[in-house]
């Protein structure tokens, strides 16, 4: 699964969809919650996979922050902040 995720991650990172990121996110977080629940039986291999796949997820948002940075920086100016990151209290900028 991990090339799997790591392939979907890049491709949201390249159309610097973060949104997507942050969805794909939670949902493995609520995956993860889940499969912690579960006292019937071994979830290990799920839990580790899960959290594998977050943390290429949040691999792949911090290096789309980057590129955003770097792209303020060629610019020479603040990029404007949309909306829904202001919203959300973005903790990833």
């Amino acid at each position: 699964m991990s090339l799997a995720i790591s392939l979907i991650v890049d491709g949201y990172v390249r159309l610097a969809d973060r949104d997507a990121l942050e969805t794909l996110r939670a949902h493995r977080a609520k995956m993860l919650e889940a499969a912690t629940a579960v006292a019937e039986m071994d979830t290990s291999g799920m839990i580790a996979t899960l959290n594998e796949d977050i943390e290429i997820i949040d691999a792949g948002l911090s290096r789309l922050k980057a590129w955003r940075e770097e792209q303020e920086r060629a610019s020479g100016r603040p990029e404007a902040t949309p909306l829904n990151d202001i919203a959300r209290g973005d903790p990833h900028e």
